[in-house]
């Protein structure tokens, strides 16, 4: 690219006398005489073309003039037809070659399309390529989502993400000139992976450029308003995170994810009362879900209301038998009630405390049973319990195992 350059400069210098330095306006002129010859030369050799067109389309001398964009895609778009039509004829071909000067074609479409709207001296906007570049749109812009897919295939994702939105801002351009019909399919899926690109580069800005469109394939909508709702969140705007949040528990209903995020953003900031109001939102919406019976339970037991959380960790159990936070959580309730009334004295009070114990127990067991491997769950517990009951033979099994565990 610079030895383009270099070499014009140099056929300048010789035709003057020596130490004469060319004007600005003949290396200008002899930069457009250059894309000049290069456009007679794109039959024979487009890609040698192309890449001697990149000195002027470099240059600031005449990159803003819209003729310097046309060659250069006129260049581009032979290579790129070349190289399909060998695809398409079953010679070998080269892929990266395409999508890389297809990437190239966007910009220069842009560029020439940019330029090409100026207005002259007069003040007027009078577009030379406006029909070219509309065609050149037409006949090449699928080429920008084949080329997405390549290179988000090949995890460059910055690249895929800008080959995606030519894709969509094409189609909008085309729609809107009449050209195609609007595209309710393949536009929101190519926004739906502008968001995976975003994702991926952790820019979140990226994310929400055409969130929104994505969420209008019925297909896609949940994961792209997760998305959405991620990258508000990740870009610091909580008012906004939760209004999202609530609305997708609203819509959605079976992806966890949005009753999920609330809930321990309540809970995290200790907001007891807020938390027992989405409970009983969530259960009002799905009441068959065992985490929102659970949340009731694990409020209760928050605020050390024991008796209420037992009752809804039961009720979490008839839902969903192995449940096993409410199993835990219960039988720990049983054993802090238990603990309460130890050392009371009256008969009544120790049939009490022992039948909280071995309330405890079935729980107990059963989370060791399903969970055998999470000790922390049952094993302190359970031990507890067998002694408290004077079961020595129970006892003396968990210690054994207590020895073998090394702890």
């Amino acid at each position: 690219m610079k030895k383009q350059v270099l070499s014009i400069l140099l056929l300048l210098v010789s035709s003057f006398a020596v130490g004469q330095e060319p004007t600005k306006e003949q290396q200008r002129m002899a930069l457009i005489n250059m894309v000049v010859n290069q456009q007679a030369k794109i039959a024979q050799d487009p890609a040698a073309a192309a890449k001697a067109v990149r000195a002027a389309t470099d240059n600031e001398l005449v990159n803003t003039d819209a003729y310097v964009w046309y060659v250069s895609i006129l260049a581009k778009k032979t290579v790129i037809d070349n190289e399909n039509r060998k695809r398409a004829e079953g010679v070998e071909f080269d892929e990266a070659l395409i999508y890389s000067y297809v990437y190239e074609l966007g910009v220069d479409l842009e560029n020439c399309e940019k330029y090409d709207n100026l207005p002259d001296a007069n003040g007027q906007v009078m577009p030379k390529y406006k029909d070219f570049i509309l065609r050149t749109y037409a006949q090449q812009f699928a080429q920008f989502y084949n080329a997405g897919a390549y290179y988000y295939n090949n995890e460059e994702y910055e690249k895929a993400y800008d080959l995606f939105k030519m894709f969509i801002d094409t189609s909008d351009k085309l729609y809107k000139e009449d050209l195609i019909y609007k595209d309710t399919i393949n536009v929101p899926i190519t926004a739906y992976y502008m968001a995976l690109c975003g994702m991926q580069l952790k820019n979140y800005d990226m994310v929400l450029t055409y969130i929104d469109l994505a969420m209008e394939h019925p297909e896609i909508t949940n994961d792209a308003f997760r998305f959405k709702t991620e990258a508000v969140k990740q870009k610091g705007d909580i008012n906004a995170w939760l209004a999202l949040v609530k609305e997708g528990i609203e819509k959605y209903t079976d992806d966890i994810y949005f009753s999920q995020s609330l809930i321990y953003y309540y809970d995290r900031n200790n907001m007891m009362e807020e938390l027992d109001m989405l409970a009983d939102n969530l259960i009002a919406l799905v009441p068959s879900y065992p985490l929102y019976v659970y949340l009731k339970g694990y409020i209760a037991g928050r605020k050390e209301e024991y008796d209420i959380a037992i009752k809804w960790y039961i009720k979490t159990l008839e839902v969903d038998p192995n449940y096993v936070n409410a199993l835990s959580n219960l039988a720990s309730c049983y054993i802090i009630t238990a603990r309460k009334y130890n050392g009371e004295g009256t008969a009544e009070d120790n049939n009490f405390v022992e039948s909280c114990y071995r309330s405890a127990i079935p729980h107990l067991e059963k989370l060791r049973q399903i969970a055998p491997n999470e000790h922390n769950l049952w094993f302190d517990n359970l031990i507890s319990c067998y002694y408290n009951l004077k079961m020595a033979d129970k006892v003396s099994e968990l210690e054994k195992l207590q020895e073998s565990l090394g702890y």
